[in-house]
């Protein structure tokens, strides 16, 4: 036996329509469900934007001007900014110190410098060798798993000997005496092979 609803002629088995009171109740309740609060910055966050900007203004857009005048025991820049102010500045890892040591020991290197923030340092952004610095010779030390090197011909040449790779595929090495040392075979192939 079906149950009915108050209303005649209606079974409670079946959807009941919204009454346009039921609408009104409903935009009545969701205008009483207060909004989420709207994130806001601290009251310091626009005051240090505006100081930031202005002292960056102040230096030339961040970028400041300024000479290497040596290179630190712990690895910083000793230099002096354009205004005159002395610092020592941080130096990345692609910048070679040996070669910036033995470069001050001529003459100072034009450099420039940006700040880091928030901790204000001084950190060296780019060299600018000068004419001074053209023969400047350092030591270089290359670590990796791997070194591959590619090109159309290679010349390697100490004071004392040479070694040549060519376009055409020949090998000449030449210094005044040469080891071939191998800890077993020691093998010598060619479609000829000539002693003297």
């Amino acid at each position: 036996m079906r149950a009915f609803s108050r209303r005649r002629g209606r079974s409670s088995n079946q959807p009941r329509r919204c009454e346009d009171n039921d609408m009104a109740k409903a935009a009545k309740r969701l205008k009483q469900v207060p909004a989420p609060p709207q994130a806001s910055a601290p009251p310091r966050a626009a005051s240090e934007l505006r100081s930031l900007s202005a002292r960056l203004q102040a230096k030339g857009g961040g970028v400041i001007e300024g000479h290497v005048g040596g290179v630190s025991e712990s690895g910083l820049a000793r230099a002096v900014l354009a205004g005159g102010e002395a610092i020592e500045a941080l130096c990345p890892s692609h910048v070679d110190l040996r070669w910036l040591r033995e470069a001050c020991k001529r003459a100072p290197v034009a450099a420039a410098f940006v700040v880091a923030q928030p901790s204000g340092r001084h950190v060296l952004w780019g060299l600018f060798p000068g004419a001074a610095h053209q023969e400047v010779k350092a030591d270089v030390v290359i670590r990796g798993k791997h070194l591959r090197l590619e090109a159309e011909s290679v010349h390697l040449t100490s004071s004392n000997a040479q070694l040549r790779f060519d376009t055409e595929g020949n090998v000449a090495l030449k210094g005044r005496d040469v080891t071939s040392h191998a800890r077993r075979v020691n093998r010598i192939k060619g479609g000829s092979v000539r002693l003297n």
